[in-house]
C-alpha cells in the first residue's frame, strides 16, 4: 500500500536542520523500536513534508529536505516579545522564578483566549523576553529514514483527524 491522503504512516527518521549558516545538526530522530505515526493530510506537518513520501510504501527509504520557506517559514523578529514581569508574578507580587527561566517553554493567553507557546530567552529587569516563532522557524529540514508501516485509517481515525495509539483511542 502506498502513502497517501487519510493513510496511517509509520516512519523511522533523523531530521537534521540548517539554517543556512551552520552546518546541518540532528533536531529528533525516531527510531524502529518508536516510530513516529501520523495521519496523511491532517498532521499539522508542513504540507511538502507529507507531499515528498506520497507514493511510498513500507520498506522504502526516503532523503529529502524542506525548506524554510516551505517548513516554518523565516524567524519573524515582531514575534520576539518583552512581556512585563508582572504577568509572571503571583497574588503575592512573587516572580515566579521556577518556571520562568531561560530556555523554558511557557503558553501565554492572548486578549481573545488564544493560547500562544513561547520560549522564554531573556530576564531583564521589567520584562521577560519571549520568542514566539515556530522552533524550527528559519530552518531548512532535512529528513531521512524509511516508512516501517503504510495503513488504511479506520472511521474513528478520520473522524478524529489523528492516528489512535495501540488498542485504540488515546488523547
Amino acid at each position: 500500500m502506498n502513502i497517501a491522503p487519510e493513510k496511517v504512516v509509520g516512519l523511522r527518521f533523523d531530521l537534521h536542520v540548517s539554517n543556512g549558516t551552520t552546518d546541518r545538526q540532528l533536531m529528533e530522530s525516531a527510531s524502529e523500536a518508536n516510530p513516529f505515526y501520523f495521519l496523511v493530510g491532517h498532521s499539522g506537518l508542513p504540507f511538502e513534508f507529507e507531499n515528498a513520501l506520497i507514493g511510498l510504501d513500507a520498506g522504502k527509504n526516503f532523503d529529502f529536505t524542506v525548506g524554510m520557506i516551505d517548513a516554518y517559514g523565516p524567524l519573524e523578529p515582531e514575534a520576539i516579545m518583552d512581556i512585563p514581569n508582572a504577568v509572571f508574578t503571583d497574588q503575592d507580587g512573587k516572580f515566579d522564578s521556577e518556571n520562568v527561566s531561560i530556555g523554558k517553554y511557557l503558553y501565554l493567553e492572548d486578549e481573545e483566549g488564544q493560547q500562544h507557546r513561547g520560549k522564554v530567552i531573556g530576564l531583564g529587569t521589567d520584562t521577560v523576553k519571549m520568542d514566539f516563532n515556530h522552533p524550527l522557524a528559519g530552518f531548512d529540514l532535512h529528513f531521512s529514514g524509511a516508512v516501517l508501516e503504510v495503513r488504511n485509517a479506520e472511521a474513528e481515525e478520520l473522524a478524529h483527524g489523528h492516528v489512535h495509539g495501540p488498542g485504540g483511542h488515546h488523547h
